[in-house]
């Protein structure tokens, strides 16, 4: 079977880390000065992550990983994506899955958000398809550059 969404394992997180995208390492260096092999593997040192793998063509493999992880304020899930290159030869596809895995995200919070390098040109598009709004720009994480907040309250 080839190009699906399955749950994700870290396994799937070593074979995605050396092929992320440049502006994903970026991000992540940015706000948290960690690799992306030790940010694909995060979320699962959480209790009640939701982390899932997109998976390509044979040849491809796992080209995104992708979820949600809590966050010390109630009702509030941290949304996340990180992805290679790749995921672009299958924009229609994800685009037209990813409302359904935004509300699967969804269930147990009353909003999601995350912080995007306002480099991150692609990131910040794909969260406003998902109606994420823009709440404020500010300096944030460990370089301390210009952030934005996005946020999308889940009905």
């Amino acid at each position: 079977m080839e190009k699906y969404v399955k749950i994700a394992t870290p396994e799937d997180a070593h074979r995605l880390a050396p092929k992320v995208r440049k502006a994903d390492i970026d991000e992540i260096k940015a706000s948290n000065n960690i690799t992306p092999l030790r940010g694909l593997l995060y979320p699962f040192t959480k209790l009640r992550h939701k982390t899932f793998s997109i998976i390509g063509t044979k040849e491809e493999g796992v080209i995104g990983m992708f979820g949600v992880v809590p966050c010390e304020t109630k009702d509030f899930g941290i949304a996340w994506l990180l992805s290679s290159e790749e995921l672009i030869n299958h924009t229609l596809q994800f685009l037209r899955e990813c409302p359904k895995w935004v509300e699967e995200m969804g269930q147990d919070y009353k909003y999601l958000y995350n912080y995007i390098d306002e480099r991150n040109i692609v990131a910040l598009k794909w969260l406003e398809f998902l109606k994420f709004k823009h709440i404020e720009t500010l300096p944030y994480g460990y370089e301390k550059r210009k952030f934005k907040l996005m946020l999308k309250e889940i009905k």
